[in-house]
């Protein structure tokens, strides 16, 4: 029987597993300490340390579309209050849809879904096309196989 006073090696899974974890307590301990920044010193007025909203959430991608959701839906409840809801919201249709195609710019060399868009007519792989369904119906499916 063994006292435990020889330690026996780990198997490489459980040494990785127990290098893993160790790294991590190091990073728990790291965010716990606190940390002095510029923003923080006391000459830095308060209203200039704090802003109202992270700055995670300020930046966030979402946040103009959740802005505009509330906004929407302020309208909304307005236009129904004085009984135009339906035509408010039907109005509105168009509107998003010609904001929603306004988005999105494709790159210079960003291929279009639709090939009558894209340059030359070029196509997507893997487009399924009147001649290829031709192909099949007349001569069976192997006759498109690549």
């Amino acid at each position: 029987m063994s006292d435990g006073s020889d330690k026996e090696e780990d198997p490489p899974h459980l040494a990785r597993y127990r290098e893993y974890k160790r790294r991590q307590e190091v990073k728990r301990q790291q965010k716990s300490k606190p940390t002095t920044s510029p923003s923080s010193s006391p000459t830095t007025p308060p209203s200039e340390q704090y802003s109202s909203l992270p700055d995670r959430l300020i930046n966030h991608r979402l946040t103009p579309l959740l802005l505009k959701l509330v906004i929407w839906t302020f309208l909304l409840l307005f236009f129904a209050h004085h009984e135009f809801g339906s035509v408010f919201f039907l109005a509105s249709i168009p509107f998003i849809v010609w904001q929603s195609m306004e988005e999105y710019k494709r790159g210079p060399r960003e291929l279009s879904a639709y090939s009558v868009f894209n340059q030359n007519l070029e196509r997507l792989d893997g487009t399924f096309t009147s001649e290829q369904w031709e192909k099949e119906l007349r001569y069976g499916p192997a006759s498109v196989m690549k």
